[in-house]
């Protein structure tokens, strides 16, 4: 029998796990767990940095560690190499889930600032997993797309990428990257002040890293007219965010975009697959699926197709939260935005929630969307 330790918050991970593995359960906040003595594995969140400073003496018997998230910028990757450990991530587990924040975003900034979606063009800086699902996405929206990826042009002889002044003509940029400060294409600060000083933008959303945008330029370029709105949902220094960067967002949102069932459902499953198959473990086949939501106020209820989107997806109810974590004066901020993140409940995603006829009829885009019918 192996013994794993696993963040509490991973969803249902026991689920995953064969009924041989000795499963400890810790809660996050504390820290890494002690007792790691007697583990052969280790699953975290992206709450849990694994750096040499945090984890400095590595148990001899400790061979694998899986981080439950897409991004992999806390885990030092080249110390766990040196090191003799197996690690595994999510990637790609919230691709999804993060092209409907987007979508949902736009939506509702398009109605409050008056704009018409369709007649401008997305910048989409980073078309990995995530990037190519907004991509599709906003396309079956008819918002026009500028896709920017170097390093994927270079790996990828199926894909073209725009140029660096292609994207940065874009009317709207979102970004989609790993954060990365050292290699050919580090992100860190990929938006700073010379960009922003060079050209204008009605909107910039983060919802991959903070840090890939210079906050301080951001709020720069608000005051001087070149950046006219910012969504965040990802921040500098989190979970310390900065007040005022956070006061002047459009819409602010707690790291919550890849938030979902299905995408918490899938980061189990990969990272606990990889574990599988590290120690050579039976298979688990039992199915995880999830019963779809159906939806049953008519649609005569909602003046608007951004109306709808607010009623079928909680990013207001996310900002409403942060914003009280955020107006108490309070040392334990960063404590409640992390909790916040943990136990939030999940939405579904929009091929789990099945809408009337008279939501199709009023707004046909529901369909391209991924909703389906009652």
């Amino acid at each position: 029998m192996i013994t794993v330790f696993a963040d509490q918050y991973l969803y249902n991970i026991a689920s995953y796990l064969p009924d041989s593995v000795d499963l400890v359960l810790y809660d996050p906040a504390e820290g890494l767990p002690k007792g790691l003595d007697h583990a052969q594995a280790l699953l975290v969140r992206t709450v849990n940095p694994i750096t040499p400073q945090t984890l400095p003496d590595i148990p001899a018997g400790l061979s694998f560690i899986g981080t439950g998230s897409s991004g992999t910028d806390h885990v030092d990757q080249a110390y766990l190499k040196a090191s003799g450990i197996t690690f595994a991530d999510a990637a790609g587990c919230n691709a999804r889930s993060v092209a409907e924040y987007l979508a949902t975003s736009l939506l509702i900034w398009e109605a409050r600032a008056q704009y018409k979606l369709q007649d401008l063009c997305a910048g989409i800086i980073g078309v990995g997993h995530v990037g190519r699902q907004v991509d599709r996405l906003l396309q079956k929206m008819d918002i026009a797309t500028c896709c920017y990826d170097p390093p994927r042009a270079q790996r990828d002889p199926g894909f073209s990428s725009s140029t660096l002044e292609e994207v940065l003509a874009a009317d709207i940029l979102t970004f989609h990257t790993p954060l990365t400060r050292s290699g050919p294409h580090p992100t860190h600060h990929w938006l700073d002040a010379a960009k922003l000083s060079t050209h204008q933008y009605e909107l910039v959303i983060n919802s991959a890293r903070g840090g890939i945008l210079d906050e301080g330029a951001l709020c720069k370029a608000q005051d001087e007219g070149t950046v006219r709105h910012f969504i965040l949902d990802v921040w500098e220094n989190e979970p310390d965010i900065n007040l005022d960067v956070a006061a002047r967002a459009f819409l602010k949102t707690p790291h919550i975009a890849g938030y979902s069932v299905q995408a918490k459902q899938n980061a189990s499953r990969f990272i606990a697959d990889a574990l599988i198959q590290h120690f050579r473990l039976p298979p688990q086949n039992e199915s995880q699926d999830t019963a779809p939501l159906q939806i049953s106020e008519p649609a005569d209820l909602f003046k608007s197709l951004p109306a709808v989107m607010d009623h079928l997806h909680p990013i207001r109810e996310y900002e409403s939260e942060l914003k009280q974590i955020l107006q108490k004066q309070n040392p334990r901020r960063s404590v409640l935005f992390n909790r916040l993140r943990a136990e939030f409940p999940l939405r579904q995603e929009f091929s789990h929630i099945q809408l009337p006829a008279t939501y199709f009829e009023r707004f046909p885009v529901l369909k391209k969307m991924g909703f389906h019918l009652l």
